[in-house]
């Protein structure tokens, strides 16, 4: 078995990557410091939107004359269903500045995008340095032409059902459905939501019907991820019977996977904690009970939404960032070891 150290020298990166990544950080970080001294900043400030400005004034600003889909985009006939004005529910003080329209329409959106574009370098130099290292081999794994027949059987029925799994262990084939194929599965509905609710929000007529199905979708997977995670810390605790052999990046990808479903869930109770009480909240159904839950409390859930917002996403791309070089890239790796090893088992049993 590879150790840990041998796994990491396996994919270390040029001398050249490392200074791109130092670069990048100073350029990441230089950005950043700008945008959060602009001056007026606060109250007042003209913000564009949809081709105009917007003034903020400093005694308050109403939801009911800022043209729809500038930051509600989903959920907002539940937030103006409330009656209430943008200023009840975000309480400036309790924003960097004093200024919650700022860094709710704009400079969060700043850091979210700085913060991606640091976690997909990293990706993109991980995935590279993976399939470098594939390249590597100096004989062909394929001597034969693909059988495809025998690759997308094998993909089916291990690739995504987990059939060597299930007979090795019951409980590693829960996890591995309910973390690495939820996972997956969630990724994909991820992006339908990006593309409903903000690449093409009136492109469909049945774009409110389409987002409820997606919202259940992500609840329903996002539970699934999270008793996955737990049945995956269970198999590791020390002392139990069949215990499994756990080293330090296990756990850091078992932390960032919890960290990131936890405060998604936090992200959605809070939300929904503060909107009109419609039916349709129901569609996330783990989110509104959460909500009803954070109800106990007179709290400024907006407030507090706003920071957990900021941590989430920090975890989100933290994940994306340490994907490549964690076991969880065998969600990807492993279709590849599937369809080479299928076929020339195929031509094995043929000879």
């Amino acid at each position: 078995m590879m150790s840990r150290r041998d796994r990491f020298q396996r994919r270390q990166l040029p001398p050249a990557a490392w200074l791109g990544c130092v670069l990048f950080l100073l350029l990441f970080f230089g950005t950043a410091g700008v945008y959060a001294q602009e001056p007026g900043a606060g109250a007042g400030q003209g913000l564009p939107a949809d081709g105009s400005v917007i003034k903020a004034p400093a005694e308050n600003i109403s939801i009911y004359e800022v043209p729809p889909r500038l930051y509600h985009r989903k959920g907002e006939d539940l937030v103006r269903g409330t009656g209430k004005e943008c200023r009840e529910c975000h309480i400036p003080e309790y924003y960097p500045q004093n200024d919650f329209f700022g860094w709710e329409y704009r400079k969060k959106w700043t850091l979210h995008w700085g913060l991606f574009s640091v976690a997909a370098f990293f990706l993109l130099l991980g995935l590279y340095s993976a399939v470098s290292i594939w390249f590597k081999g100096r004989s062909p794994s394929m001597h034969q032409a693909v059988h495809w027949p025998s690759v997308r059987k094998a993909l089916f029925r291990d690739g995504l059902l987990g059939e060597r799994i299930w007979r090795q262990s019951k409980l590693r084939w829960a996890v591995f459905f309910l973390v690495s194929v939820a996972f997956l599965m969630l990724a994909g509905v991820f992006g339908l939501i990006v593309l409903n609710r903000f690449v093409f929000p009136q492109a469909l007529p049945f774009a409110r019907e389409l987002g409820l199905v997606l919202d259940f979708l992500a609840d329903f997977l996002g539970g699934c991820i999270l008793v996955g995670t737990l049945l995956a810390m269970y198999r590791r605790i020390p002392g139990r019977k069949d215990s499994q052999k756990t080293e330090f990046e296990d756990m850091v990808i078992l932390v960032l996977l919890m960290g990131v479903i936890v405060t998604g869930f936090f992200l959605e109770a809070c939300r929904l904690a503060v909107v009109s009480p419609a039916p349709e909240v129901w569609a996330s159904f783990l989110g509104a009970l959460g909500g009803r839950i954070l109800n106990l409390w007179d709290l400024p859930w907006t407030v507090v939404r706003f920071y957990v917002w900021i941590f989430h996403a920090v975890l989100v791309f933290c994940l994306l960032a340490y994907l490549p070089f964690s076991k969880l890239f065998h969600l990807f790796a492993a279709p590849v070891t599937i369809a080479a090893t299928a076929s020339e088992a195929h031509y094995k049993q043929h000879l």
